[in-house]
């Protein structure tokens, strides 16, 4: 497969270039061992390594093999062992038991990596055996985020809608997941940022403050100075935003076809000619990041003109004469028909998904849907008249044949969203006279959309939106969508979600004051725009490389709209900053009703952010928070950081209580050693 280099400044070559250098180069040239070494690895470990590297990659820094933890290995006393695990017991006894007495050991020695903190009971465990004899390298790999993309990252956070969403008074042990694992991402990055949070929601402005507080004990021995931003939001800003619907390409690849679960969040599974065909979206294929933040029928378009353009390409001409002996360099022929086929296969690949995406958009009358969706948005029709709670009421009489019972659920949130006081059991009452039926707990959803904006401050709120859709107004970029808009008074009120046009204000300085705070007065801010046209396209700035950081923290979680919509700023060159988004999970708008309703199942009451809740309810909460917290899929539990905590004793040899003192002393570092 012919894949994407990483850019230099992006967040998944800063933390794969580090574990390259601190795992692999740094182990294998220290101690001459390459070529002579196993890679042993555990689950965790596993999910780790796959994270970043390929199995390629790994042998080329000579890794002899790769085995499981679990597995019977046969012994190669001359060869070391590098094992990356997680810190529990079982898999440390493992680690162990390869090494129990020199007769009977696998390896010559142990290089370990754990991924959790180093902790005394560990140091205890290994310092009673013969194992410790046999360790050349002890260190800690705290990897905090799980990145899933060049510039994206989330926590992998499985909790129910109580924790994420945060609707009852401040989870403080998951504020300090938050806290560390966001310090861990500007660790990674070198990037010291100006912390600037969302005001209107408590937790939000706590997580703000104790990350800026940890940046700053960290980044002030390092002598570097501040730049770029750590900008932090709520999911209070939208709670709509997930059930919108949008034309580009990324958005409708992830929420058209089914995904394996939410972890794997850019692997979908589609039907083609009967067939099921399963696709992975990432930054290794070139024509997914070309197309991905297109509307569909640019894509449409546009592909069909690439595979023609590079069908009469060099390399097309080449595979056309490979027959033909006399005529061509049948070497150079040779090196090029892999090629050939490669990209025809992926073209053909894009094709089927635009084409297939464009039948479920026909059946589905998606069209109709935007349109609805426009006016709902903007509260006004097409002839940019104010539109009554009436009109639209009128509207879904007249659609109630059109759209699937999902598309009327988003619908009438978007309703309830913006028309607090329409007669929403009036619409049920419409749809169930044609067989559209809503459950006890689809209703409270839909009526949650309105509760839940309630729970801040509205005026506020409305006040933010405003200073949106001027800002819109002001910062016109003269794209195509927004040409054939321009007499179309609502598209400043659905042409990109909230949070992508906070993220332009952020990058200019712009933010309204009055909801938004910076923990410290900002430094080294960059301001200029820098985006422009060329050839009826927006091209990246050549110095992008040295663009400073924006890093969007969203708590609650970013849904697949809100990411299409963020990454196509940054596709049309939105944004003076390099972008990185980041929150605790990210869904669809089926999984985000999913939580909704595993909620309202429980018959919970929706409560104020801040209000206290009964102390019996509190002290359940909290012990089913720590046990979640054991139990939790070890992939959420990646931490970022590198760091050497061994020591040796005058005679070479190692001593738990030179481990243990070493630790304490390391205790505040928090980047690698």
């Amino acid at each position: 497969m012919l894949e994407q280099k990483l850019p230099d400044n992006c967040l998944l070559k800063n933390t794969k270039d580090k574990i390259e250098d601190k795992i692999f180069k740094e182990i294998l040239k220290k101690f001459g061992i390459s070529g002579k070494s196993f890679l042993i690895v555990d689950n965790r470990g596993s999910q780790f390594i796959s994270s970043f590297l390929t199995l390629t990659e790994v042998i080329n820094f000579g890794i002899f093999s790769i085995e499981s933890l679990y597995l019977q290995r046969k012994p190669y006393k001359s060869f070391s062992a590098i094992y990356i695990v997680s810190g529990d017991k079982k898999s440390i006894d493992l680690v162990i038991k390869d090494f129990k007495s020199e007769k009977d050991r696998l390896y010559k020695f142990c290089h370990l990596f754990i991924l959790d903190e180093i902790k005394d009971d560990l140091l205890d465990i290994m310092a009673k055996n013969n194992f410790i004899k046999r360790i050349k390298t002890l260190k800690q790999i705290l990897i905090q985020y799980i990145p899933i993309d060049k510039n994206m990252f989330t926590f992998g956070n499985d909790e129910n809608f109580n924790s994420i969403y945060n609707l009852y008074e401040d989870n403080e042990d998951m504020n300090k997941i938050n806290i560390s694992r966001l310090v861990s991402v500007c660790q990674s990055l070198d990037s010291y940022p100006n912390v600037v949070y969302f005001n209107l929601d408590a937790k939000c402005k706590f997580v703000a403050e104790k990350v800026n507080s940890e940046l700053k004990k960290y980044f002030s021995k390092k002598n570097i100075k501040k730049s770029g931003f750590l900008l932090i939001t709520s999911r209070f800003i939208d709670l709509a935003a997930p059930v919108q619907f949008e034309l580009i390409y990324q958005y409708l690849l992830l929420d058209s076809f089914k995904r394996k679960n939410a972890k794997y969040y850019n692997k979908i599974f589609f039907k083609h000619k009967n067939k099921n065909q399963e696709k992975v979206l990432d930054y290794k294929e070139e024509l997914y990041n070309k197309y991905k933040s297109m509307y569909i029928y640019e894509v449409i378009e546009t592909i069909n003109e690439d595979l023609a353009e590079f069908k009469n390409s060099d390399v097309g001409k080449l595979y056309k004469l490979k027959n033909e002996k006399n005529n061509i360099d049948l070497d150079n022929a040779a090196k090029n028909i892999s090629k050939y086929n490669y990209y025809v296969n992926l073209y053909s690949e894009h094709l089927n998904l635009s084409g297939e995406i464009d039948k479920i958009l026909k059946r589905r009358n998606i069209m109709d849907l935007l349109e609805m969706q426009k006016t709902i948005m903007a509260k006004m029709n097409n002839k940019g008249k104010k539109c009554s709670e009436n009109e639209i009421i009128s509207l879904i009489k007249n659609y109630k044949d059109k759209f699937e019972k999902i598309d009327f659920m988003r619908l009438l949130c978007l309703i309830k969203y913006n028309y607090p006081e329409i007669e929403i059991d009036e619409i049920f009452s419409v749809l169930e006279s044609n067989n559209i039926i809503f459950s006890t707990a689809e209703k409270k959803i839909i009526n949650f959309l309105n509760k839940g904006k309630m729970l801040i401050d509205l005026d506020s709120l409305e006040e933010l939106d405003k200073s949106i859709i001027s800002y819109r107004e002001k910062n016109n970029y003269k794209t195509n969508e927004e040409i054939n808009n321009k007499n179309d008074k609502r598209y400043n009120y659905v042409k990109e979600c909230k949070l992508t046009t906070i993220c332009d204000m952020c990058s200019k300085n712009s933010l309204p004051k009055n909801i938004f705070t910076f923990v410290e007065k900002p430094e080294n801010i960059k301001t200029q725009n820098k985006f422009g046209l060329k050839n009826g396209m927006f091209k990246n700035s050549e110095d992008d490389k040295n663009k400073q950081n924006l890093i969007l923290f969203n708590i609650g979680g970013l849904s697949n709209y809100e990411i299409a919509s963020l990454e196509r700023g940054s596709y049309i060159n939105q944004y003076d900053v390099n972008l990185i988004l980041g929150a605790n999970k990210i869904y669809n708008y089926k999984e985000y009703f999913d939580e909704l309703t595993h909620y309202f199942n429980g018959n919970n009451e929706i409560v104020k952010i801040n209000e206290a809740m009964p102390k019996e309810i509190k002290e359940t909460k909290k012990n089913s928070n720590i046990k979640k917290e054991a139990e939790k899929d070890d992939s959420a539990e990646q931490k970022i950081n590198v760091r050497e905590i061994n020591e040796k004793d005058s005679d070479g040899k190692y001593s738990k209580e030179k481990l243990k003192k070493k630790k304490r002393d390391d205790d505040s570092i928090t980047d690698y050693k």
